[in-house]
């Protein structure tokens, strides 16, 4: 499979935002990420062009999906190594 071709899969994109969630967790390093991960996005969808009726739908989800994956991503790192809250 071309690089391009996994580009255009939102489960790539799912996938990444998923491994910044559970590596980082919340913090200011992980927000980065995931705001250089949609500035990419933006960049990937002007450069790639018009999307073709067949592959639309799958290439704009992938941004949501990206911030679906981390969000999901960084309630497993804390259910995972979750602090004790002040007792």
């Amino acid at each position: 499979m071309s690089l391009i071709k996994r580009l255009d899969s939102w489960i790539t994109w799912g996938v990444a935002g998923l491994i910044i969630g559970v590596a980082l967790g919340v913090n200011t390093a992980s927000v980065w990420l995931v705001a250089i991960g949609l500035g990419g996005f933006l960049v990937y969808l002007s450069v790639h062009g018009p999307a073709k009726r067949e592959t639309e739908g799958s290439l704009f989800a992938a941004g949501g999906v990206f911030m679906m994956g981390w969000l999901i991503g960084f309630v497993i790192h804390g259910l995972i190594f979750g602090s004790s809250v002040a007792q």
